[in-house]
């Protein structure tokens, strides 16, 4: 809770103005030097549609995430999960689409050609698997917003933080979009710069795998992962301070906290 720099008393976090006094309360110096933080004015927060959510947490942090906290809802934390089971699945197919396969292209003369898997017969199984990814991967989404969730809703109650538990399930789904859309770069990343391995020698199989296991571009995709999480600190920032009416300095510290949990429980799974 924010109190007022004349009287000491306790002012709601978005409050120009404290309600005891009457002061004119000055922007923290957190939002003056970067104003990308201020708090958005009146005029500029409305109710949103999940659909003006999800883009307003991209475009206008401070405004979607103000919405947010004031009607916390589950659709869009949904959609984000659902989302990312969509982009794991397009993960698997741009890894498999690197495997090639040689097909006879001519019967006559026994000419064959190299292929993607995707595009031979047998890439049917290789669909179907992607789509059979998409329920366990979104129950894991699932699992990991509740434990995350519950983890940040702790975090914030222990730091003073005075919303209910739906804002900060609300808050953290929302803030997990960066890494769905950081994921789709690393589908590009794959399918621009892995190179291709042909799979038709069984006895090649093993070093392939480890070739492509090994291969540098699953370092470069590390590191997106690592500006996924930053970008994911940086909205909860707005998260926090808007769902429990707290200052964008305690804010900040809480979400650098935060993201310190996430950076090292990825960097020790991975």
């Amino acid at each position: 809770m924010r109190r007022c720099e004349f009287c000491d008393s306790p002012v709601p976090a978005d409050a120009t103005t404290c309600p005891v006094c009457r002061e004119v309360i000055a922007e923290e110096t957190l939002e003056r030097i970067l104003p990308v933080l201020k708090r958005p004015d009146a005029p500029d927060v409305r109710e949103m549609g999940t659909i003006k959510r999800l883009w307003g947490v991209i475009r206008r942090p401070a405004a979607a995430f103000r919405d947010i906290g004031q009607k916390p809802d589950a659709v869009g934390p949904v959609l984000v999960i659902l989302a990312n089971a969509l982009v794991l699945a397009g993960f698997f197919l741009a890894v498999s689409s690197k495997f090639t396969v040689n097909v006879v292209v001519n019967a006559t003369s026994g000419q064959t050609a190299e292929v993607s898997i995707l595009t031979s017969g047998i890439g049917l199984p290789l669909y179907i698997s992607a789509l059979a990814t998409l329920v366990p991967n979104m129950m894991l989404g699932m699992v990991y917003l509740l434990v995350g969730g519950a983890f940040a809703h702790l975090a914030f109650k222990l730091t003073g933080g005075t919303g209910r538990r739906g804002k900060t399930f609300s808050i953290i789904g929302y803030s997990m979009l960066p890494v769905v859309l950081i994921r789709l770069v690393g589908i590009l990343v794959i399918l621009a710069t892995m190179p291709t391995f042909n799979v038709d020698l069984a006895s090649q199989h093993a070093f392939i795998i480890n070739q492509v296991f090994q291969a540098e571009q699953w370092l470069t995709i590390d590191y997106l992962t690592m500006i996924a999480f930053m970008w994911t600190g940086f909205l909860l920032i707005f998260g926090i301070r808007e769902g429990h009416d707290t200052s964008t300095q305690w804010a900040a510290v809480v979400a650098i906290a935060c993201i310190f949990v996430l950076v090292w429980t990825f960097w020790q799974v991975h």
